[in-house]
């Protein structure tokens, strides 16, 4: 059998195909759904009806190219299904390589410093280290700068980022946060909840009672809201002496509240744990006259509902040290 007997014999059952459909949905349309499924269902069935009688014309016409066309118009829509996602991801591809092999840094000492870093390698960022860097601290430590933000929130290779901030701290690179223009180095990884690389930074002389520099609110916060490890968080910054007093504001109407009350407010009960075991005061009143005690004694009357970041042992907990 020859190839244009076997498309039109493609082209026939497309049409028999087509045909019943048009046929069901004439005499049987669907019903419900929402304007939306209405209006697109509708569009559907219209152009089945232009392909079924484009489809037909084609395929009686007593030529070859008539039947290649009608071939064409089922077989191309369909390969365009196929071929545009992966024309797609292949272009996503291609333009993260590019982004890829742009220089990080201009000079090229410290861009293969960061290349290192980029790709999670701290055996060939100890290599790169065996000979002193001249520029390792330019522009208030931005490859440092660069590393922690890289071993921040990555999912590649998270620990072997670390590792290699380890690396840079260990081979000279140093803190830079205070009296800058700037949010503390350590801030981002606070805000993240990476309690590992937090406790890193503060081990190399990261402050615990650093602040932002446009809200000035403590970093203790930011720690709290914190969405990989909050309490691990937390608990490295007061085992470096954060001070668990301190207040910062969020709400006008509340006015400047403590560590605890914000913990509270939260639902972060396994912090407020760490917080009262440091001595954090339960019984602070906001400007609005809430408390610490008023969310308890509402968690408490409600139910306790677990957030993924506190269990109800912790809650529990909780109600022991305030008793």
């Amino acid at each position: 059998m020859n190839i244009i007997k076997l498309i039109t014999i493609f082209n026939w059952v497309v049409i028999g195909v087509l045909a019943y459909l048009v046929a069901a949905e004439t005499l049987f349309p669907a019903k419900g759904g929402d304007a939306a499924g209405r209006g697109m269902g509708q569009f559907i069935y219209v152009v089945a009806i232009v392909a079924l009688i484009l489809m037909g014309i084609l395929n009686f016409l007593p030529y070859n190219w008539a039947k290649y066309t009608a071939f064409g118009v089922v077989v191309v829509p369909f390969l365009f299904t196929i071929i545009e996602p992966m024309y797609q991801k292949m272009k996503r591809r291609a333009s993260f390589m590019i982004e890829d092999a742009k220089p990080i840094f201009e000079d090229k000492e410290r861009d293969q410093i960061a290349r290192a870093v980029h790709e999670g390698q701290p055996d060939k960022l100890k290599k790169l280290l065996e000979t002193p860097v001249a520029r390792l601290n330019d522009n208030k430590g931005e490859l440092l700068g660069y590393a922690v933000g890289e071993a921040t929130s990555s999912a590649f290779r998270p620990s072997e980022k670390i590792e290699c901030v380890r690396i840079l701290l260990e081979n000279g690179a140093r803190l830079d946060s205070a009296d800058t223009l700037e949010d503390p180095i350590h801030l981002s990884a606070a805000f993240a909840g990476n309690a590992k690389l937090l406790r890193l930074l503060l081990e190399h002389g990261a402050k615990a009672n650093a602040r932002q520099y446009y809200t000035t609110n403590y970093i203790i916060f930011e720690a709290i809201a914190g969405y990989q490890e909050p309490e691990a968080s937390v608990r490295a910054l007061l085992d470096f002496g954060a001070d668990v007093t301190v207040t910062s504001l969020f709400d006008d109407e509340k006015g400047k509240v403590t560590p605890l009350y914000r913990a509270a407010q939260t639902g972060r009960w396994s912090v407020c744990v760490a917080l009262l075991e440091k001595g954090a005061d339960p019984d602070f009143v906001a400007k609005d006259g809430t408390s610490f005690r008023t969310y308890l004694e509402e968690a408490n009357s409600g139910g306790f509902y677990p957030d993924g970041y506190s269990t109800k042992e912790d809650f529990e907990r909780v109600k022991a040290l305030v008793k």
